[in-house]
């Protein structure tokens, strides 16, 4: 294939200059994106047709005779980009405007820009996604595997979903006037969403700081019975643009108050359910910058080796004239087309929502910085886009009326119902039985735990002999020590992590596994 030069940086090649180099290298069927990252390039982006990877001449050099790859910048460590993904019609010719225009395809066009520009942009109608530095994960994904869980306990959670609430959510969200990653708007916002997490059911909530100046992700985390380390994420950013940003009015009721609220409802309705998997409910921030907290989010699980079965994003799913909404997959990981399949056959089952499912490539929301890092996603979104878009007009206006955010009350309830049935398959979601209703039988098979809340020593006796070691997890799954019985029924913590230094306060789940399904024990840690 042919190897494509700019005249701009040919010096530097010619020179032996050692710099880095982005580069664009076309892909199709027998070179993908993973081959090329096989070859030794850092991918750090996934396009239409062609990916962005990071190249030093000696690789472009290398791989010129396998690659067609045409360089676009110097020194990509040193240097802001956003790629601007726009709709049929947009004039990109005035994208020059506001940074240096590196390349395009059908979806949009790559700038070298900054932070200012960016503020500029988020006033346009377009969505953003700003390449990160780090390279993509190619690592083969956790497959999800649905549950036995039966449909009369579906049909209760249908019950549940409630139109009146979802409308509430969005009158409150709109209530903060901006929710602009930058301002104290939205990180106001942020809190409150938290101490809705907190009192709908959720073990524990936390805050994701990833950058300062922006409002943090807030997450919130139901703990799995049997599975705590495989996680199921519910998702949509919190933050929002018009084009008054970034100080002005923004009231984001499609975009994204629409995909926030989603989290918040499915969350409630869950509230007094248990799960064999852990369930993470999770707001973004810095999603309308170019999906940064998102990607700060994924990165942070892939280092630490979460294991995501499955994360499913929302982002404007209130608006359409045609009642219907689509459900967003990537060839990059063709476990996704299965699970977008997966949740429309849900919709069908249980819902009256007409769905339909797409092929995307590109990262046109926080779903695909889990694709980035090796997770499997799929994205709920609207089907008839409003013309309010990134507006003032963001707003609730009446039933399928055309200038407004959210139109379709209706088809955002049976969203959400799709949403809650889908999760709650993979998850595992069964009824939370009192120790009364249980039979004896199931008591004996527990862990007698004492104290379960209060100051170390806890002793915990279990059930059965222990072939290993009896794993301590925090509230993320992630386990933290690894007890070992004294004298075979009964271990000990000490309140100390692996590594000696002693535990933070907080709740802890104590947990015996290799003899089928797994009892688990919550501690809490007082202060």
């Amino acid at each position: 294939m042919k190897h494509i030069v700019l005249p701009a940086l040919l010096l530097a090649i010619v020179t032996g200059s050692a710099a880095d180099f982005l580069v664009r290298v076309e892909t199709d069927p027998a070179h993908t994106a993973q081959s090329v990252a096989e070859a030794g390039l850092e991918v750090l982006a996934q396009l239409d047709s062609s990916c962005l990877a990071q190249a030093s001449a000696a690789d472009i050099d290398r791989l010129s005779s396998t690659f067609s790859m045409r360089m676009l910048d110097e020194n990509p460590s040193q240097a802001l980009y956003v790629y601007v993904m726009t709709e049929p019609g947009f004039d990109r010719a005035g994208l020059s405007a506001y940074g240096r225009v590196l390349t395009e395809d059908a979806s949009g066009v790559l700038l070298r820009t900054t932070e200012a520009d960016v503020e500029r942009l988020n006033q346009l109608p377009v969505e953003l996604c700003r390449p990160s530095m780090r390279p993509t994960v190619f690592a083969p994904a956790l497959a999800p595997k649905p549950a036995a869980v039966p449909d009369s306990l579906i049909w209760l959670v249908m019950n549940r979903v409630s139109q009146d609430t979802l409308e509430a959510n969005l009158r409150r969200l709109i209530g903060f006037y901006t929710r602009y990653t930058t301002t104290e708007s939205c990180y106001r916002a942020m809190m409150w969403a938290r101490e809705r997490l907190s009192g709908l059911g959720c073990d524990s909530t936390y805050i994701d700081t990833f950058r300062n100046g922006y409002a943090p992700n807030v997450v919130g985390i139901r703990n799995g019975t049997v599975n705590p380390r495989r996680i199921y994420i519910v998702c949509g950013h919190m933050d929002n643009t018009s084009e008054l940003a970034p100080g002005n009015f923004a009231p984001g009721s499609d975009d994204n108050a629409s995909g926030a609220g989603t989290v918040l409802e499915v969350a409630r309705v869950f509230a007094d359910l248990e799960f064999d998997n852990t369930v993470w409910f999770v707001l973004f921030s810095g999603e309308e910058q170019g999906l940064v907290g998102s990607d700060s989010f994924a990165y942070g699980c892939r280092q630490r080796g979460d294991s995501i079965a499955l994360a499913i994003n929302f982002d404007m799913v209130s608006y359409g004239r045609d009642d219907s909404a689509t459900v967003v997959w990537t060839s990059a990981l063709p476990q996704t087309e299965s699970l977008a399949h997966f949740f429309l056959a849900q919709a069908d089952t249980f819902t009256d929502l007409k769905a339909k499912d797409t092929l995307f490539r590109t990262a046109n929301s926080d779903h695909a910085s889990f694709w980035k890092y090796g997770y499997l996603a799929i994205r709920g979104r609207y089907h008839d886009r409003t013309p309010a878009y990134h507006t003032t007009g963001d707003t609730i206006g009446p039933f399928h009326y055309t200038y407004c955010g959210t139109n379709n009350l209706p088809l955002y309830t049976e969203v959400v119902k799709a949403t809650a049935a889908t999760l709650a398959k993979l998850a595992g979601a069964h009824r939370n039985v009192g120790a009364a209703e249980m039979p004896s039988r199931a008591l004996a098979a527990g862990l007698d735990c004492f104290p379960t809340v209060g100051r170390p020593p806890f002793c915990v006796n279990l059930p059965r002999p222990a072939r290993s070691g009896i794993e301590l997890s925090d509230v993320a799954g992630r386990t933290v020590r690894v007890l070992h019985p004294d004298g075979g029924l009964r271990v000990v913590w000490d309140g100390r992590l692996e590594d000696g230094a002693a535990a933070q306060p907080g709740v802890y789940f104590i947990h015996q596994s290799g003899f089928g399904p797994a009892p688990t024990r919550k501690l809490i840690l007082a202060e």
